[in-house]
């Protein structure tokens, strides 16, 4: 079986420094639901740092989607 896991990294250009990344625990079934899921997240993130925080420390945000295959028996 075969699932997308969405992986999150919140990054500073200021310190040049990225967090570890976190992975979402929602396994997604096709790759445009975890780029629209990566996408709102992203915004979300945003608009709860706020553009102050944002623009003293230089925050971005990365995101991305990768598959990964799982015996069925792994997921009980």
């Amino acid at each position: 079986m075969k699932i997308i896991i969405l992986s999150v990294i919140i990054c500073s250009a200021l310190y040049n420094e990225c967090q570890q990344p976190y992975d979402k625990n929602i396994e997604f079934t096709t790759w445009a639901d975890c780029m629209r899921e990566g996408t709102n997240d992203t915004l979300t993130l945003y608009n709860v740092m706020g553009d102050k925080y944002i623009n003293k420390n230089k925050i971005f945000i990365k995101f991305s989607c990768r598959e990964k295959i799982i015996k069925l028996d792994e997921k009980t």
